[in-house]
Order: structure tokens, then C-alpha cells, then sequence
């Protein structure tokens, strides 16, 4: 067993691949309607005359091509070709299983009577078995051929022939490296397939070939010198060495284990990197000849510029503040961070000035001495979390020496701990902490270099070195990685924007709460109903996860205790008798499978988290969140010793009403562990949503809507919490005109105003949908006291942003 994936829903997609043996590899039969011949030589004949024979090469996706060329078939081509696209994404893990019903289903409406998956085979989708790279969909074309090739060649031989293969692995995979790929698709790229061959290896033989699909991982882990000791019978074949190897590990690290375990992974793949590995492409990157127009050139220039406005804050001058405005620019910081200390500049101007002059004092005093000064000085209600606001002084540091003082960004100095196996920072390390650490692993980084012939100035080469190699493109082209993202359109990995396009939110605030969440493990986005927090926090986490299947929701409400979210004794009829056991609620269920997946992130969003008793819903876990991975007793325990731990790839994000009352009954113990994040109507980025989003979705004659709802948050700053949210007018049917904005201000909006404003009889009128768009079309902004109509846009798209 020690072959097969064991995380949680890899049964479901083992029972998938062996329905497909038994009835297409067996059989004729077929996978969505048993009984029906559909994997039959006449019909798969009809798929290699239309895909394989005629592969269409011009412009458009695969889907758009594959229509095309499908034209007209019988509807047996059409399922079969949904089956074969099936068993083709069965095996990818990071792809969510609802993406690949979608792209299945599509295929069967174009021409097959069937238009759904049956629900046990939808289960198998839900849950891949490992990453699989991007050329599994760039060559999706050769593995989509390969599985009809195969099956084809496959039906020619005699049923005894097959029961041998299958029965017999060594046989089998003989006989799928031997298929004739004569026809005219695979002669463009004659060994694409081969990651497709791996999969089909590991569904029909899962505990005789690992899961996994790069030929080129398993060569490695063939070739890895401290794997040479256990292959005691040489031979060629990188299956058979693997298979020796893993008998090898099996006496060290037990049956069940991974070869992409980090622990394992370390020894044998270049995306873990030994320190021989680092320096050597730290080495390949210096001599491409470009460190200083890439990286040290700028830095000098903001070094410059903070340099200038650290003489100005010391010598208290005039116009200090915009000097360090100036030198607080560039990609050093996250562009919400830097907005946010403007802000701090702006309000407090004096204290600002006194926390900087603590920073930038003489020399003489350490600067840890001085980083701790300025953060007890920067108010945390501007910025909260070590690492972020670390981020923010590393770049004022700057002013003092940049080549002893770099910039610092707590996500990459993860990243590269984690590559080359150098020991984090404590779990709760403040923001000294955190710079002391990263200072001291830059300066290993030098010493490693040097003892290899490899120079590196100073800190501030060091890390600009280290922010080049931290896992771009220099890594893509030398190492396939199991760990890259699959489909194009699930790619947590490629960053942030296409969530920031598709929420309407800036990058700049989707990457500060990334780093958020890196700093403290949880966050809870906060403000008035209607502003986006709830879906936020389930698209956030599902993006950042990769998959839907690694988000689990709950929701507080008074009723709502530890039993019910941690675990407790329930009731439960047997025989028609109550009787009491004892369940894991999701929060157990959750950390569980986190566990089982250390490598992944796994998300809790807790929805109206400030509408439970919190102190009472968590109980002892209030502890673990400020302490992650340390071993607690739960108040309902299975035996004596059984212990808890809060695994660190579980990350919680909490949404809370600002509107609700019982916002004051969050206690500051929540509040020390969590980093909270502003989701306000009248700040950007959620103030101009509604304007982004009636633009993009072609709905330009109703930006008056946007100006109205500015008018009324104006109305109502008295009662900033009472704001209204853009999402009351953003429809997921799209169907939005005058009269369901009327509708919509009638039954939503204006019953929140008057709760509200209660006893207030002017309500109606003073809030009078018509009246409102009147003077917001003849009155300018409504926000701008001097009238300046451009502020706000005049229905072409002007000031959108």
C-alpha cells in the first residue's frame, strides 16, 4: 500500500480508475451509462480519425478546437470522449473537481444524450492524486491521444493477452511504452505523452508504481547518490530502481511515506536546496550579468532619497514629511502598507516624526534598540502583524545603510528557509525577531557563498540575490516541479491577480492580506453588511488553497458552543433509542486534514464569528491560536493521552458585522490573535467596486447607482457602521436594471436605513431613491464639498478607479 496516495478523498479516485479497468480495459462497456458499449474499436476509431489524424492547430483552446473537430460525430464519439477526458483529468490533484465536471460535462452537451456524471464518479473528481505540472494541459492534446491510441491498440489483442497485462505490471508497462504512435498528432512532440503513460501505470498497478507522472522526477530519485546503497539488483529500468529504493526507505521510514514528503524531497530534488545547490544558482543568476539593473540600482536610489528625509526628520525641517513620502515608493513594500503609513504621516505628523527620529537616531545605539522604539511608536491600528510591519521599517532602515540594513518581506525569507531547510523564526517573533533572523540567514548566505568561490558584497547583494532565485523562472527552467499549479484557471501560484480582477478588489489589498495571514495564521475582515467580507473570505481561501475541497465554512450564532464547533457528545437514535457519542465538530475535522496534507494550505472561515460567545466557543483553542503546533488536552478526550496541536497550514479567516451590536462583546484576547483587515464602503478598494464592477459587466447606464450609494455613505457618516456595501447591487444572474435597483432600495436598503435610524420619520424621504440620483446627477460629488464633478465619473468610466 505504501504506493497509494492515502490523503483524504485518494479512495474515491482509486474506485474511479478500477470502474474504468473493469468496463473500458475489460469490456466495451462504458464509465457514465454501464451496459452501453461506448470504449468500443468502432467508435474510438472515430475519435483517431477526427483528433488524432486531424489535429487542428490553429488559434483558440483546446475546448474551442476539440468542438470543432467533433462537429457532427455520433453522440456514442461525443461520450467517449468525455469518458477519455475523464480518465485524462482524474489524476490531477490541484484542479478543483468542479472545474473538471464543468469541462467533462461540456463535452457530453455538445452532441451526447447523457448531459450529466454520475454522482460516484463526480465523487472521484473531487480529488486528484498528486500535481502534474503545466504541461499536462499545455500537451493535453498528446495525453487526450494516448489514452485512445492505447485503449485501441489495446482492444486488437485477444482477452486472454489482456487478462495477462493485467495481471502482470513489468508486462503491462512493456506494452504502453510499445504502443505504435505513428498517426499524425504525435509526431509534432513525440514523448509529451509520457506523463500520461505514468498516470495510466499508477491507476492500473497503484501499489507496484508510484504516483507520479514527471519521468524526470523518478530518474532523479533513480540517479540521487543516497538512494545507491539500495539497489541491490542493477538494472535499467527507472521503475524497478524506484521500487528497490522505496524497500530501502520503507526500513527507515515505514510503509506509508512520500517521496514528495518534504523530509524526503529534500534529499533528491533540486526545488529543496542544500546550501551547494543554493550557491550554485545563486551563481548561475550573478553571472547572467544583471544584478545591479535588476535589483541594486533602485534600492540605491530609495536609500538615496530616505537618506535625504532622514536628515530632514532629524534636523525637524520643513517638508520632511514629503521627503519621506518620497523614499517610501517602489515594490519594497506591498502598495497598501505604504498607504497606510502615508496615512499614519498624515494623522499624527508630530508622533510620526518623533517614531522616525527613534529609528534613524545616531549610530550608537543598536538598531534593535531603535526598531523596538519606532514599533511601540507606530500605532498597530494602522498596521498590524510583525512581518508586515517589519516589512514597512526594513525600507526606512534603508535610509541608514542599505547595504547593511536590505529590505525584508516575511513571505520570500519563508520561502527560502523552507527550500534549503534553515531553521524560522519562532512561531510569535516580533518584528526584531524577524529581521535579526533574516539579517543572520544573509549573512550565512555570504559565508556559504564565499566558501564556494561565489561573491557577494554585502547583505544588500545577498538578498537582492536571494528575491531573484526565490522560486521564478530561473527554478522553472531547471527543475519540473510536482508542486506547479495545473490548470490555468486555478493557479493560486501565479499570484494574485486574476482574484483582484475577478472580486473587483485591488492586488495591492489581496497581497496585504496574504500577508496577513502569513504573519499570524488568522484574520477577520470587518465592516458594514453588504461590503463583500463573506465571499471575500471563501474566494480568498479557495484560491490561496487551490482547491474548494480544502475550505470548510461555519457560522456563529448565539446558540452556537464547543461542542459544536470543537467536539462534543451528541445525540444519536440506534434501534430507535437516543443514546450519546462523541463527535468532532470542523474545527477538528479541518486540522485533521490539514494534517494529512502539510504541504498545502487548508482554510476555517468562520462567518459572523462576533454572533457566538467566542471565549466559549473556543475554549482551550484560544491558546493554540496564539501557538500554533504546541500539544494541549481538549476538554472531550477519546483515551487519557490523546493530546491537540493546531497544525500551521491551517489558517482561519473570520468575517464580522460591524453593523451588529454585539460587536462590542469581542474581547481583546481575540483581537491580540487576530490581524484585522477594514472592508469599509467608503474607503478604497471596496468604495469603488460597485463603479469597477457595473463597468466591466456592461452596465454603464447605471453608474449613477454608484454615485447615489456615495451620497448616502455620505448621509450616513454619523454612523459609519450603517454604510451600505456594494454587494446589495451585484447580482450573480447579472440581471441588473432600474427596476431591480428599485426593487432592490425598497426591500433591502432602505428597511436597513430606518432600523438603523429608528424613530427617525424622515427616513423615506431624506432616502428617496429618486430624490438621491437627482442631486447626484446635477450636484457633482456628492463627497466633495466643492462640487468637482470629475472626482467621480460621468458614465463613460471616468474615475472608475
Amino acid at each position: 500500500m505504501g504506493r497509494r496516495k492515502t490523503h483524504e478523498g485518494a479512495g474515491r479516485v482509486y474506485a474511479a480508475a478500477e470502474k474504468w479497468i473493469d468496463r473500458a480495459l475489460r469490456k466495451d462497456d462504458s464509465l457514465f451509462t454501464p451496459g452501453k458499449p461506448i470504449w468500443s474499436r468502432n467508435h474510438l476509431a472515430e475519435l483517431q480519425d477526427r483528433f488524432l489524424d486531424h489535429p487542428d492547430v490553429g488559434e483558440g483552446n483546446f475546448y474551442e478546437k476539440l468542438k470543432t473537430q467533433l462537429q457532427g460525430c455520433s453522440a456514442e464519439a461525443y461520450q467517449l470522449m468525455a469518458e477519455v477526458l475523464y480518465v485524462h483529468l482524474l489524476f490531477i490533484d490541484r484542479m478543483r473537481g468542479n472545474t473538471k465536471k464543468r469541462q467533462v460535462e461540456q463535452v457530453l452537451g455538445w452532441g451526447a444524450p447523457l448531459a450529466t456524471i454520475p454522482g460516484d464518479l463526480v465523487n472521484g473528481l473531487s480529488r486528484g492524486l498528486g500535481g502534474t505540472g503545466q504541461r499536462f494541459f499545455s500537451d493535453r492534446p498528446f495525453h487526450v491521444g494516448f489514452i485512445i491510441e492505447f485503449v485501441d491498440q489495446w482492444k486488437k489483442l485477444e482477452q486472454d493477452e489482456r487478462d495477462r497485462l493485467l495481471n502482470g505490471p513489468w508486462v503491462f508497462k512493456d506494452f504502453a511504452n510499445k504502443i505504435d504512435l505513428q498517426r499524425e498528432l504525435f509526431l509534432e512532440k513525440p514523448t509529451a505523452h509520457q506523463p500520461q503513460v505514468q498516470a495510466l501505470l499508477h491507476f492500473v498497478f497503484p501499489d507496484k508504481f508510484e504516483g507520479m507522472v514527471s519521468v524526470r522526477h523518478k530518474e532523479t530519485i533513480a540517479k540521487t547518490p543516497a538512494y545507491a546503497s539500495y539497489i541491490n539488483d542493477p538494472t535499467d529500468d527507472v521503475d524497478r530502481k524506484i521500487a528497490q529504493i522505496r524497500e530501502g526507505l520503507q526500513r527507515k521510514l515505514g510503509r506509508d511515506f512520500d517521496f514528495y514528503n518534504n523530509e524526503i524531497q529534500v534529499e533528491w530534488n533540486l526545488t529543496s536546496l542544500s546550501w551547494n545547490a543554493y550557491v550554485r544558482r545563486a551563481k548561475e543568476y550573478i553571472d547572467l550579468g544583471t544584478l545591479e539593473t535588476d535589483e541594486i540600482d533602485y534600492k540605491l536610489e530609495i536609500a538615496r532619497k530616505l537618506g535625504a528625509a532622514r536628515k530632514a526628520v532629524l534636523d525637524n525641517a520643513v517638508g520632511w514629511s514629503d521627503l519621506v513620502k518620497s523614499g517610501m515608493s517602489g515594490n519594497v513594500v506591498v502598495h497598501f502598507s505604504q498607504s497606510k503609513f502615508r496615512d499614519w504621516l498624515d494623522s499624527s505628523p508630530e508622533d510620526a516624526r518623533q517614531a522616525l527620529a527613534a529609528l534613524w537616531m545616531r549610530q550608537d545605539v543598536h538598531v534593535t534598540d531603535r526598531i523596538r522604539d519606532f514599533c511601540v511608536q507606530f500605532p498597530t491600528s494602522y498596521m498590524s502583524g510583525s512581518g508586515t510591519r517589519m516589512n514597512v521599517v526594513s525600507q526606512l532602515l534603508m535610509g541608514v545603510d542599505v547595504e547593511t540594513y536590505p529590505p525584508f518581506r516575511t513571505s520570500t525569507f519563508n520561502e527560502t528557509y523552507g527550500r534549503i531547510g534553515y531553521n524560522r523564526p519562532g512561531r510569535n517573533a516580533d518584528e526584531v525577531e524577524l529581521y535579526v533572523h533574516a539579517l543572520g540567514f544573509l549573512d550565512r548566505f555570504i559565508e556559504e557563498a564565499k566558501q564556494r568561490g561565489v561573491v557577494l558584497r554585502h547583505r544588500l547583494d545577498a538578498q537582492s540575490v536571494m528575491w531573484q532565485i526565490r522560486g521564478g523562472a530561473l527554478r522553472r527552467d531547471t527543475v519540473d516541479s510536482q508542486f506547479e499549479e495545473d490548470d490555468p484557471d486555478d493557479v493560486p501560484e501565479q499570484g494574485l491577480a486574476e482574484l483582484a480582477e475577478k472580486t473587483y478588489l485591488t492586488q495591492e489589498f489581496l497581497e496585504n492580506i496574504q500577508t496577513l495571514l502569513e504573519d499570524k495564521k488568522q484574520v477577520i475582515f470587518q465592516g458594514p453588511p453588504g461590503t463583500g467580507k463573506t465571499y471575500m473570505a471563501l474566494q480568498m481561501a479557495k484560491h490561496l488553497a487551490g482547491s474548494e475541497d480544502r475550505v470548510t465554512l461555519v457560522q456563529f450564532h448565539p446558540s452556537y458552543a464547543y461542542e459544536d464547533f470543537v467536539r462534543g457528545f451528541r445525540p444519536r437514535l440506534n434501534d430507535g433509542h437516543a443514546r450519546y457519542e462523541l463527535r468532532d465538530g470542523p474545527l477538528l475535522k479541518a486540522a485533521e486534514r490539514a494534517r494529512k496534507e502539510p504541504n498545502i494550505q487548508h482554510f476555517l472561515v468562520i462567518d459572523e464569528i462576533n454572533r457566538g460567545n467566542i471565549a466559549k466557543v473556543f475554549g482551550e483553542l484560544y491558546f493554540l491560536l496564539g501557538y500554533r503546533e504546541e500539544l494541549i488536552t481538549l476538554q472531550y478526550q477519546r483515551d487519557d493521552d490523546e493530546t491537540f496541536s493546531l497544525p500551521k497550514n491551517l489558517y482561519i479567516i473570520g468575517t464580522m458585522n460591524t453593523a451588529d451590536r454585539s460587536i462590542a462583546l469581542v474581547d481583546l484576547a481575540l483581537r491580540r490573535r487576530f490581524s484585522f483587515v477594514e472592508f469599509h464602503p467608503d474607503e478604497e478598494p471596496v468604495k469603488g467596486v460597485l463603479r469597477r464592477w457595473l463597468i466591466d459587466n456592461g452596465k454603464s447606464e447605471l453608474l449613477w447607482l454608484a454615485n447615489v450609494v456615495e451620497l448616502v455613505n455620505e448621509k450616513l457618516r454619523d454612523d459609519r457602521h450603517a454604510a451600505i456595501g456594494p454587494s446589495y447591487f451585484m447580482p450573480r444572474n447579472l440581471n441588473l436594471d432600474e427596476r431591480a435597483v428599485e426593487r432592490i432600495w425598497k426591500h433591502n436598503v432602505l428597511p436597513y436605513i430606518e432600523e438603523r435610524r429608528f424613530g427617525d420619520e424622515n427616513v423615506r424621504e431624506e432616502f428617496d431613491l429618486s430624490k438621491l440620483r437627482g442631486i447626484s446627477e446635477t450636484d457633482g460629488d456628492p463627497t466633495d464639498e466643492d462640487g468637482d464633478a470629475d472626482a467621480i465619473g460621468n458614465g463613460d468610466g471616468d474615475g472608475a478607479d
